[in-house]
């Protein structure tokens, strides 16, 4: 979304707003979004009767997620009316397509090379990815542009009400992390809520740097948010694998 580094809050709107209810107002929306489209993605799959939907309805998720991405970013359109434009965002769609055809080929041809996850050893109600096939990715990747779509929400809008680049920071890696504390109220374990949450911290504290100081931000910040995930079920593979005598 960014198409060059040290964007201030002067560049992107004139003068900066000052409006402190308005990034509250932004932050309500972000969090009605975010819980809203959680609430829906888990009744939808209560009503398909399917065990995960990632994994059982690939395309429909993808492009509900897709349609969740869309309405963000129509819904906080004045944000980023400074920053890109239609020709910037096709840009880095472009852009982003050879990005995700490396990561598709990770889910491929890697992924499957790692031992599986042993039923005995996974926790109780244990999260989508750690039985999913390669279609689990694809939804997820709409999931993680929507997300992107939310924070970015929130970081122009804290620059545009004239915040420091640290005060954002510090306001994104609490909201952020705030947001996968709600992994709590889906059942899952203890420690997979807190290394999710305590990851969201710090990458939450890096994006507005990644976005506001690095050239083609998006990109980095959609790339180490997907590669997060991808470290992190290598990880629950090799950690939770099945014995090899068993």
């Amino acid at each position: 979304m960014i198409p060059n580094a040290d964007i201030q809050p002067a560049k992107m709107n004139g003068t900066p707003d000052g409006s402190v209810g308005r990034v509250l107002m932004t932050l309500l929306l972000v969090a009605a979004l975010w819980t809203l489209s959680s609430e829906a993605y888990y009744a939808l799959v209560d009503a398909l009767g399917l065990e995960s939907g990632y994994d059982g309805a690939p395309i429909l998720f993808t492009a509900y997620y897709l349609g969740w991405a869309a309405l963000a970013a129509w819904l906080f359109r004045s944000c980023f009316s400074n920053v890109f434009d239609r020709n910037r965002v096709v840009q880095e769609g472009l852009t982003l397509l050879p990005i995700l055809t490396g990561f598709g080929l990770f889910v491929v041809y890697v992924l499957p090379l790692l031992p599986d996850v042993s039923e005995v050893r996974a926790p109780p109600n244990p999260p989508e990815f750690m039985f999913a096939s390669a279609w689990y990715y694809l939804p997820k990747s709409a999931d993680i542009l929507f997300q992107q779509v939310l924070v970015a929400a929130l970081i122009f809008s804290g620059i545009r009400a004239g915040f420091g680049l640290t005060t954002v920071s510090v306001g994104m890696a609490l909201a952020f992390g705030l947001f996968h504390l709600g992994l709590a109220f889906d059942g899952f374990t203890p420690l997979y809520v807190a290394r999710f949450t305590l990851a969201a911290v710090l990458f939450g504290a890096m994006l507005p740097y990644l976005y506001l100081r690095v050239r083609n931000g998006f990109r980095w910040a959609y790339s180490l948010h997907w590669s997060f995930y991808a470290a992190d079920a290598m990880l629950t593979h090799l950690i939770l694998a099945v014995p090899p005598w068993a």
